[in-house]
């Protein structure tokens, strides 16, 4: 397996690792996200860690072709002094490249988040889900690059009181064959005290 990095620093990515963690808060789905697929399992920032940053592996435009947008998320855990502990991400996705990854400011994390979705196309080219954007406890907003430009954005879901994201599992469209793939539908993050 890879070893990814996040400036300098080499970080290890975690498949179904930290599948667990006792100080959860809530959990919270982005309440805009596509109908197809299945739920992977959640996974977790190490425990005395949080998500302080991410980025996303998008397809970008197919032209003709079967589009399919976003089709992973890793988010990026780090402690209250701003060290790299792990990255993680509920699936791998199949299509398209990881972009640059976005940061909150040293010791601050992930609040809140919004989805931008397509909907349904009927027997058009699906996408569904094409961005995700964040909120850091400072306020400020963060999306990473290599969108793709279809859907809405959703509402933003979170909160800013002692708690921020430490958890991440994805809605995940298997590859459909000569069908219309979607890939990443959904995401539902998992908020821990701080």
């Amino acid at each position: 397996m890879a070893n990814w990095s996040i400036g300098a620093v080499p970080v290890k990515p975690a498949f179904a690792q930290n599948t667990f963690r006792n100080d959860q808060a809530f959990t919270r789905e982005s309440g805009n996200g596509g109908q197809w697929g299945s739920w992977t399992k959640p996974v977790y920032c190490p425990p005395g860690s949080w998500a302080a940053g991410y980025t996303m592996r998008v397809e970008p435009d197919q032209g003709r072709g079967d589009d399919t947008g976003l089709n992973a998320i890793a988010l990026y855990c780090r402690d209250r002094n701003g060290r790299d502990i792990a990255r993680i991400m509920p699936h791998p996705g199949m299509w398209g490249n990881w972009g640059e990854g976005s940061n909150c400011p040293q010791g601050v994390f992930l609040t809140h988040f919004h989805l931008r979705v397509e909907r349904n196309q009927g027997s058009g080219d699906d996408t569904a889900a094409n961005s995700v954007a964040f909120m850091c406890g400072n306020q400020s907003r963060i999306e990473s690059s290599g969108t793709t430009p279809w859907g809405n954005w959703g509402s933003w879901q979170g909160n800013y009181n002692g708690v921020a994201i430490c958890g991440v599992r994805a809605k995940v469209e298997s590859e459909q064959g000569k069908g219309d793939d979607t890939a990443l539908n959904d995401l539902d993050f998992t908020w821990c005290k701080i």
